[in-house]
């Protein structure tokens, strides 16, 4: 899923947040990657397929991740 995330309450610069059903997510801004994380590969219990519920987890933790970094850019 991609989306497009605009920071500080819609006044900041735009990103992009690339997200996938295994937890995976991408930012990305002016097409530059700012930030990847990968999710464990394997392990207990992780659905073969992903799951809805682990990508929106994703787009939170990126969401998250974007806003703590204008928090401290101040």
């Amino acid at each position: 899923m991609k989306v497009t995330y605009v920071s500080k309450g819609g006044e900041g610069p735009a990103y992009e947040i690339e997200a996938d059903r295994h937890g995976n997510f991408t930012i990305r801004q002016d097409g530059r990657v700012v930030k990847r994380v990968s999710s464990l590969p394997d392990y207990v219990g992780r659905p073969r397929w992903g799951s809805k519920k682990l990508e929106q987890s994703a787009l939170d933790e990126a969401k998250a991740a974007i806003d703590a970094h204008h928090l401290t850019e101040r």
